[in-house]
């Protein structure tokens, strides 16, 4: 979470499966989480990501690391979430993914670990490809000293062919460090809508080979 890195066809027999499953990753194929095998065809060549079976994803934790100790080069990270007025990186904690025919592009809602609230912060990205890139994000709520965490878009409800989108989220007291529970809302669900010909929202768009 919030990327997607898991895939596997869509029917029931192929879900039972586990080795049906691909992940989207640059681990060598083959490889699990204990080992730190990456897929480059020697020491100087780029890196290789792609969508392989029976293996591990990376996950924004093993890749920061990674990239610290050497094994992945600058630039070469695939989860490259930031902030687009800053560049600071963000730290995803739950996220929805959804085709939007009006961007025409992929829509991600994701909650921020560790930003201005533990987990009250909701930023909002696209992307051409399901698996990414995905980089400039902005953020579109904000919640001071309140949690409001797993956000989930809800494309049924879209209006005018994707321009209005809408999303929930669960809103808490709880991991907030506030004292104080909002009265008859405190864990419940709250939904939002978000108008994406805001101008605000035309982001820059990945360029990848």
């Amino acid at each position: 979470d919030p990327y997607a890195t898991i895939r596997v066809k869509a029917n029931a027999a192929d879900l039972a499966r586990p080795d049906q499953y691909e992940a989207w990753t640059c681990r060598a194929a083959g490889t699990r989480t204990q080992e730190a095998r990456i897929d480059r065809p020697d020491d100087k060549g780029p890196v290789r990501w792609g969508w392989k079976p029976n293996t591990d994803v990376v996950d924004p934790a093993t890749q920061a690391k990674w990239l610290g100790g050497g094994s992945l080069r600058p630039k070469e990270g695939w989860l490259a979430l930031r902030d687009v007025e800053t560049g600071k990186p963000l730290l995803g904690h739950r996220g929805s993914i959804a085709w939007n025919p009006y961007r025409r592009r992929f829509v991600m809602i994701a909650c921020q670990t560790f930003g201005s609230s533990l987990l009250g912060e909701i930023w909002y990205a696209e992307s051409d490809r399901l698996e990414g890139p995905w980089v400039d994000a902005r953020k579109i709520v904000t919640h001071d000293k309140y949690s409001f965490y797993n956000p989930k878009q809800h494309p049924l409800f879209d209006q005018d062919g994707g321009k209005r989108i809408y999303f929930e989220g669960t809103y808490t007291q709880s991991f907030s460090g506030n004292p104080v529970a909002t009265p008859w809302y405190d864990y419940n669900q709250i939904m939002y809508r978000l108008d994406l010909s805001d101008q605000r929202l035309n982001l820059p768009v990945a360029i990848y080979r």
